[in-house]
């Protein structure tokens, strides 16, 4: 029987078996990269001497906790002022306004004493025309027409009188109605100086941001700070990602939001989950330096994976190694 002329030698069909299952077994290498947490270098946002760092590196702390302390005798000693001079301004509203409501009385009556001595000048003018009208027909003596007279005259006038001291009363009341308005507004002025005495002592307190860990006491007590200058430096425990510098030519894969396994040298045996956040929007520092040979230098870009549910076991700057999940093309 004679063979095929088309027929693959074994040997070469051998060989080419083994390329092909090299080529389908062969995977792209990992990336390297380390963890990487947010860290925040916590500073004073005044100049003073430390008074007192309350903290040291690898304590736990909490958002709002007090880290450090600058000295801050003057700003309480400010804060006092502003606290007596609210209290003396509180003292005197309660003043003007006992002294107003004291006067506003006097106001109302004035007006009911008018409204009598209206009905009074009312009453001795009717009498008057009435008396008056009798005397031209003689049924009246002139006496009495003068009597009549002199209590017009006299009602007339105490109308008057109490008129002018209704004016007197409102204007007394004004007065003190103005006195009270100024009285609350030294009260609101006071109460401002207050505050900003309180915002002022504050500052000399200094507070974690977040949750975290204390990675580096950067003052020690006894020193000069600036505003700016870090007292503490820490470390969010809540958000791990992984920071990866890549090639250029390797980029393909990595864009936000796919999804990456991660293995931590220091935890073997273990793969977590992440997910591209970030990626650097310009190239940084060169791997190939290729212009002898005619090529340009191929650089890389940041790119930065958070962690899923990564815990305090997870330190920064542990050594990583990603790779994309399963169905992501690189």
């Amino acid at each position: 029987m004679t063979a095929s002329p088309f027929a693959p030698l074994p040997r070469l069909t051998a060989v080419l078996a083994a390329l092909t299952a090299g080529c389908t077994a062969r995977t792209p290498p990992p990336f390297a990269g380390f963890v990487d947490a947010p860290q925040a270098l916590v500073a004073a946002q005044v100049a003073g001497r430390v008074d007192a760092v309350l903290v040291r590196e690898g304590d736990l702390v909490e958002k709002g906790q007090l880290l450090a302390r600058l000295d801050a005798r003057e700003r309480q000693v400010a804060l006092e002022q502003a606290q007596a001079g609210l209290a003396q301004a509180r003292e005197a509203l309660q003043e003007a306004g006992a002294n107003l409501r004291a006067a506003q009385p006097g106001v109302g009556g004035a007006g009911a004493d008018i409204a009598r001595a209206q009905a009074t000048l009312d009453e001795a003018a009717a009498n008057f025309a009435r008396t008056e009208a009798l005397a031209r027909g003689d049924a009246a003596p002139a006496q009495q027409v003068d009597a009549a007279r002199a209590r017009l005259a006299e009602a007339r006038a105490a109308l008057e009188s109490l008129g002018a001291g209704k004016a007197t009363a409102q204007g007394r009341v004004g007065a003190l109605a103005a006195a009270v308005a100024s009285a609350r507004a030294r009260v609101d002025v006071s109460q401002a100086a207050v505050r900003l005495a309180e915002a002022q002592l504050a500052q000399a307190e200094v507070r974690c941001p977040f949750a975290g860990l204390v990675v580096a006491r950067d003052v020690e007590e006894g020193e000069w700070t600036a505003p700016g200058t870090p007292v503490v430096t820490v470390e969010e425990r809540e958000r791990r990602w992984v920071r990866l510098d890549v090639g250029e030519a390797e980029l393909g894969g990595l864009r936000p939001g796919a999804e990456v396994q991660v293995r931590l040298v220091a935890l073997p045996g273990r793969t977590l989950r992440a997910r591209v956040t970030e990626v650097g929007a310009e190239g940084e520092f060169a791997v190939n330096r290729d212009v002898k040979r005619g090529r340009p230098d191929l650089r890389t870009f940041r790119v930065r994976a958070l962690l899923e549910g990564a815990g305090d076991e997870i330190r920064p700057g542990m050594t990583a190694e990603v790779t994309l999940a399963p169905g992501a093309a690189r």
